[in-house]
């Protein structure tokens, strides 16, 4: 195998760990450990880990190695409300730009959504759930607004990695389908005001469902 190849192979194995919660938030992961799993050498791992700290999944700490990060409600609450910030400043601007097909594009990324959660698909989840948020920054054409909403939502999957329980969560029990919907609902009734209040309750909703899961075990 090519380099690149190994170090997608090193990245991916090691991210699906920490999705299935294989590896926990605060656990070491070890460069002896993905070798002897994958059978290759140490550098594509060492990249592999370098790509994960990026992405806010791994911590790598001088002298004492690679853990799986453990974010604090602190960071959380710094995440989220920033993200009702700009998400609600996106769908105020672009609310009055959607077109029907717009909504069409909504309708069906919500029903890819439930479609996800049915078939317990969680990266597909993730996707899906990014475009959903992004969607009024595209709409609203601000390339810079997009950017950091998108900079966030990256953030934001990180921390439903480590904390979400999405594959021990009924369906009629997922808060975020519902809440995404009263957004959607909202922006076809071009209603500024109550798309920013469905937006905030959502994200509000998902900050203290994960201050809620500091752990696994919890």
């Amino acid at each position: 195998m090519n380099k690149k190849k190994n170090e997608a192979i090193a990245y991916e194995k090691i991210k699906r760990a920490i999705m299935l919660k294989r590896l926990v938030p605060g656990q070491r992961v070890t460069e002896d450990w993905v070798s002897n799993e994958l059978e290759m050498s140490r550098t594509p791992i060492r990249a592999a880990f370098t790509k994960l700290e990026n992405e806010g999944l791994i911590e790598l700490v001088p002298h004492r190695g690679a853990f799986v990060c453990s974010p604090s409600d602190k960071e959380l609450e710094d995440v989220f409300n920033l993200r009702i910030v700009l998400e609600s400043y996106a769908a105020e601007s672009a609310i009055h730009q959607m077109t029907d097909e717009h909504f069409k594009e909504l309708d069906e990324l919500l029903k890819e959504e439930v479609k996800a959660y049915e078939d317990k698909d969680y990266e597909e989840f993730l996707r899906i759930n990014s475009h959903i948020h992004a969607y009024p920054a595209k709409v609203a054409g601000n390339k810079f607004l997009l950017q950091e909403v998108e900079r966030l939502n990256q953030w934001a999957d990180c921390y439903l990695i480590l904390r979400d329980n999405f594959y021990t969560t009924p369906m009629d029990q997922v808060l975020s389908v519902p809440e995404h919907r009263e957004v959607v609902k909202a922006l076809k009734k071009r209603d500024a005001a109550a798309a920013k209040k469905a937006i905030e309750s959502h994200m509000l909703s998902t900050l203290n469902d994960l201050a809620e899961r500091t752990s696994i075990f919890n």
